[in-house]
């Protein structure tokens, strides 16, 4: 396409172009076409602009972006200077054609995503953002020339599947262009502000698509890593929201919640329940530390009281992997609401895909709590046995068995072709295992696994080649950049990274503000691939974790490179920090209430069951005046908390209550007392701390009615 003189634009023979041109079996509201066969001499200039709005703001929108001094040449101009500043973030020494091909193609992609979804409906020097919102109800009808959606103020961003992303694009924006990344995820939380919630997968608006609320961890951790150019008050209730309310509008929460929430795992009448399980604890894990970081800094900056309670809770909540492993077949599997594992023993195959799992099997998942490497690897025996099951997963055949699918999906042969045992590099729920022997005390076997990874899987520079299989908003990207630099954000909702190799013997990226992060391994290669030491600014690093402030404000990493593995990164307190501590099996807390034990103190017998029957579905009505349960334990426990989840319409829920614990049933001692509590929405689950907890074989909670209760809870260890 040239502009070295006005368009000429021939006549379109509409039947012909319509067949051109016309996309099959998709109604268009309008098409154009141009027709430049017969020679050289054919050109088409066009000046296009789009709206959301209406027609006379994409008239201004092309006034704005497009000025009518401006030619083809003119705008590529501006454009190739845009991207080459995004692209100049990374420079590399010791480069092929083909790896530089590689790593700008992958910054390309990487900032290709979010996109904003607001107009400036002002001037250049007067801006005024506004957009047209697919996230509420629309005000009007839309005519050819105007929407019919409501149209507000803010600067919203669209298209993100949180899912693909949280592991590696979102801590590349974070790392890269955190002054942008804060931009963006505040235009992520007008979502919330206008619709109630931020989308799980934004397509711009609401998509029911894949599993987990991952916006959760991915805005947690950057705030946790110093991003403040954002609402946290406002995303911080969308997380909550998230993480202990049944949502009614699709595309939105956590499905199976309802009943999620008091069996500590999503169950099997929800289609892939255990990585909605899975994903689920880490974003209670991100959530769980956002809260303690809130409550030690501004505790009452939004007037939001819960932060220090919400802490305790989500924390306990991220170690719930544990209820979904099944020692008697060594993976984790999904189970039903009653508890029942899904599978027997013998009837167990962890090559079958679906079911349990999205888009992937029981290998992939085994791995998937990588907040909790301590208590992971008790479960399969110690550091030592994570190490080895990570060896089993990586020498396994590659096979797939098709299972709950109809059908061979792409992401089956993807898996197969990349030869590496099980591991799927194309779906998301691998691309943190090769750093998993991080965890495992074994860091060399993550500088073996990430140098094939990076040579062999990215490999081609024509159209077609380059990724293993899909590559989801610049997710495999990012991953790759991660790569070539030699770290990793393995535990999201931490402001740390795990260490691997290099790729170059010689990397820059430089941050926003002109900070530069310079990676040095001379003389690393496909053979010297392993790492034998390292300084950081100078001095020995012993550790296999990297601090986030420290690479943000610049630092030289000096790796040294061999042929054979060493004991780099092996030594006391060289892993990474976990949850559970060295050794102890995880321990989330668990509900001691039970209806055999409950009762209404000083009334008439009734069923109590809707309390306590793990479904908020259900609900308990408490007449007016004090109504008084109590539990007797079967032995002394020591509750550490206490949750209420209101009913389906939040107005009816408690407001005042008291908790009194006993170790005779006639002596009571208060644990807690509230006044003037309320629950921002229908069917939300709330945690309350206990502020002297001890060993009690009673307890007991008064409500002053008349109220609803959907669930009640003693949790414990």
């Amino acid at each position: 396409m040239k502009s070295a003189t006005p368009p000429r634009v021939s006549k379109p023979n509409h039947a012909e172009a319509a067949s051109r041109f016309s996309p099959v079996r998709r109604p268009l509201s309008a098409w154009f076409g141009f027709d430049t066969r017969g020679g050289h001499d054919k050109q088409v200039t066009m000046r296009i602009a789009t709206s959301l709005i209406g027609v006379d703001q994409a008239r201004s929108n092309l006034a704005q972006e497009i000025a009518e001094a401006d030619t083809f040449d003119s705008v590529r101009e501006r454009a190739r200077r845009a991207w080459d500043a995004r692209l100049g973030i990374a420079k590399v020494e010791g480069a092929t054609p083909d790896e530089l091909t590689i790593l700008y193609s992958n910054l390309y992609r990487l900032f290709l995503y979010p996109n904003m979804a607001y107009e400036n409906t002002g001037t250049q020097a007067a801006p005024v953002w506004k957009y047209a919102s697919p996230f509420s109800a629309p005000v009007g009808e839309t005519t050819p020339t105007h929407t019919g959606a409501r149209v507000l103020d803010g600067q919203p961003y669209v298209n993100n599947g949180f899912w693909d992303t949280y592991r590696t694009a979102w801590p590349a924006y974070v790392l890269l262009t955190a002054n942008e990344a804060g931009r963006m995820i505040d235009g992520f939380v007008q979502q919330y502000r206008d619709g109630g919630w931020i989308a799980r997968w934004s397509s711009p608006g609401y998509a029911d698509l894949m599993v987990g609320t991952s916006s959760d961890v991915a805005f947690a951790d950057a705030w946790l890593k110093g991003v403040r150019n954002f609402d946290v008050s406002a995303f911080y209730q969308s997380a909550i929201r998230n993480a202990s309310t049944v949502s009614e509008v699709k595309g939105t929460g956590r499905k199976g919640i309802e009943r999620s929430l008091f069996n500590g795992y999503t169950d099997d009448k929800v289609a892939e329940g255990l990585s909605w399980s899975m994903d689920g604890y880490i974003n209670d894990f991100a959530i769980g530390n956002l809260a303690q970081s809130l409550a030690r800094d501004r505790p009452s900056h939004d007037g939001y009281a819960g932060y220090a309670d919400d802490a305790q809770w989500y924390r306990s909540r991220a170690l719930g992997y544990v209820n979904l492993f099944d020692p008697d077949v060594g993976f984790f599997v999904g189970r039903d609401p009653k508890g029942t594992w899904r599978w027997k023993a013998g009837q167990f195959s962890p090559f079958r895909w679906g079911g349990d799992y999205t888009e992937t099997d029981g290998w992939t998942m085994a791995f998937h709590a990588p907040q909790d490497g301590a208590g992971l690897a008790t479960l399969y025996g110690g550091r030592e046995g994570l190490a080895k099951k990570l060896d089993a997963y990586f020498d396994a055949s590659g096979r797939f068995e098709v299972g709950d699918y109809d059908g061979v999906i792409h992401e089956m042969l993807e898996a197969r072709d990349v030869r590496m045992g099980q591991y799927s590099h194309s779906n998301q729920p691998a691309h943190h295992i090769i750093w998993m022997y991080d965890q495992a005390g074994q860091p060399w076997k993550t500088q073996d696994k990430l140098r094939d990874a990076m040579s062999r899987l990215y490999v081609g520079s024509e159209i077609g080649q380059g990724y293993p299989g899909d590559e989801d908003n610049g997710e495999m990207s990012a991953w790759w950049i991660f790569g070539a630099a030699g770290f990793y954000p393995l535990r999201m909702g931490t402001p740390e990274y795990v260490i691997g190799a290099p790729y170059f013997p010689h990397m820059t990226l430089t941050l926003d503000g002109g900070k530069v992060i310079d990676i040095r391994a001379p003389g690393v290669s496909d053979t010297n691939r392993y790492v034998q030491s390292l300084k950081v600014n100078g001095q020995p690093w012993h550790r296999v974790t990297l601090p986030h402030d420290l690479l943000a404000n610049g630092a030289t990493l000096e790796f040294t490179m061999g042929p054979t593995p060493s004991t780099w990164g092996t030594g006391p307190g060289a892993m990474p920090a976990s949850i559970t501590a060295e050794g102890a099996k995880p321990s989330p807390l668990h509900d001691v209430l039970r209806e055999a034990d409950l009762r209404v103190e000083g009334g008439s017998k009734r069923s109590l069951a809707a309390a306590v029957d793990n479904d908020s579905s259900t609900e308990l009505s408490l007449p007016g005046g004090r109504t008084v349960l109590v539990d007797r334990l079967d032995a002394p426990v020591t509750v550490a908390m206490y949750t209420i989840t209101s009913p389906a319409h939040a107005n009816e829920a408690p407001t005042s209550w008291t908790v009194e614990a006993s170790s005779d049933g006639k002596r009571w001692t208060m644990l807690d007392e509230r006044h003037g509590e309320s629950f921002p929405w229908n069917r939300q689950t709330r945690a309350f701390a206990l502020k002297a907890p001890a060993a009690y074989a009673y307890y007991r909670v008064a409500f002053q009615g008349p109220a609803k209760v959907a669930e009640l809870e003693f949790l414990a260890r």
